[in-house]
């Protein structure tokens, strides 16, 4: 008898493969939609539904499956995430509410704008009821404050999900039964803010703050493209205000910047920054590291909240009125210091903001304004849209 050697790595071609992270989180997301909260979140709708154990693809699978997409933003997270619902089960939810004996044949018809309404409605109470149960999957610390989900709906319809400018996002899949009907539900959010889905048995008091300095944590890492000094203060802040941008300042055109700036990351006393210049092509969603990761002092910028101390007999200074230096973000990147620190020039990050969005503009940490690119003789500055004092 002869034996034939087996070639192992041949037989497990093709199969599935699961990082620990994707693993894990799996996990969590089971967990937290069987936890009572959830539950409790949810009762309102009267609806029974059975879900199966999720299934988590690291990349933005099924983007393109018909069915009814409700897309979110977070904007004090600065992302967006969706939720997307095959067809039948858009139908099986809509007609149990109203009470509709649909015909087999319609079964897999598109959505209608009436089904869209619906569920509008059905996820906008979802989510108020959520928040009140204190049922979010996501913990950042902090407290309740720290993790309300504080998520206003873009739009809901058959439109596919858009992760321009996400930078790598996560799918999470249920299979879903609703009575006799089966289909599947969906979640798209970026990986960063699924590093932030908490374990479901956790309490309030076990879940803390990242540690600032913690390297192999999620970090946020801001695009800073330059700043713009205010002598006289905040209120001289008014929409249709150009902010110019001091130091090397950017060139180009607003659709297309040009020139090298920093990612900055802030850790206890300390900053990280990496030099990057936008990839062309990219509108400035995509940059180019052009130099490793460096670490120093960190360095803080005037701070419009906090007035300067005054002498005895002085008038105080009301905090608009102290002199501050506003920062212009052109985006922000949330990714592990760890990965960073091994980031070799040439490597390209993605931003999670559109080439056409508003650039933010900080003073000590605090968004303040929203502008738009513009044009300042060679140079690009920032024409104010929004003020937020």
């Amino acid at each position: 008898m002869t034996i034939e050697a087996v070639d192992t790595p041949d037989i497990c071609a093709g199969l599935p493969r699961l990082s620990r992270r994707s693993l894990a989180l799996e996990r969590r997301a089971a967990g937290w939609l069987a936890s009572v909260a959830v539950r409790e979140a949810l009762a309102w709708l009267g609806l029974h539904a059975d879900f199966d154990r999720p299934e988590v693809d690291p990349r933005p699978s099924a983007l393109g499956r018909p069915g009814l997409v409700a897309q979110l933003r977070w904007p004090r997270m600065g992302t967006r995430l969706a939720i997307g619902v095959d067809i039948p089960i858009v139908h099986a939810v809509v007609d149990r509410l109203l009470g509709y004996d649909r015909p087999f044949a319609e079964s897999r018809l598109q959505t209608t704008p009436v089904e869209w309404g619906v569920w509008t409605y059905l996820i906008v109470r979802g989510l108020e009821e959520m928040a009140k149960a204190d049922a979010s999957p996501f913990r950042f610390g902090g407290g309740p404050e720290g993790d309300a989900l504080d998520l206003s709906i873009d739009r809901v319809g058959p439109s596919p999900f858009d992760i321009e400018g996400l930078g790598d996002v996560v799918t999470i899949r249920w299979a879903v039964r609703v009575g006799e009907v089966a289909g599947a539900a969906r979640l798209w959010l970026p990986s960063s803010l699924a590093s932030y889905w908490a374990e479901p048995s956790a309490t309030r008091e076990e879940r803390r703050a990242i540690p600032p300095g913690a390297v192999d944590s999620a970090s946020d890492w801001r695009a800073v493209a330059g700043a713009s000094p205010m002598p006289l203060g905040l209120r001289r802040l008014r929409v249709g205000a150009v902010l110019p941008l001091s130091g090397p300042g950017l060139t180009g055109t607003p659709d297309e910047p040009r020139g090298t700036f920093a990612l900055v990351c802030a850790a206890g006393d300390e900053e990280y920054r990496i030099a990057v210049e936008p990839e062309p092509g990219s509108s400035g969603r995509r940059v180019v590291a052009t130099g490793p990761m460096l670490r120093g002092a960190r360095t803080t910028g005037g701070n419009a909240m906090s007035a300067a101390p005054n002498r005895a007999g002085e008038p105080v200074v009301d905090p608009l009125d102290a002199p501050v230096t506003l920062t212009v973000e052109l985006g922000r990147i949330s990714i592990p210091l760890g990965r960073l620190a091994g980031l070799k020039p040439g490597e390209v990050l993605e931003l999670n903001r559109h080439g056409r969005e508003p650039v933010e503009v900080t003073s000590g940490g605090r968004t303040v304004a929203r502008g738009d690119l513009v044009l300042i003789g060679d140079e690009l500055g920032v024409r104010v849209t929004t003020v937020l004092l």
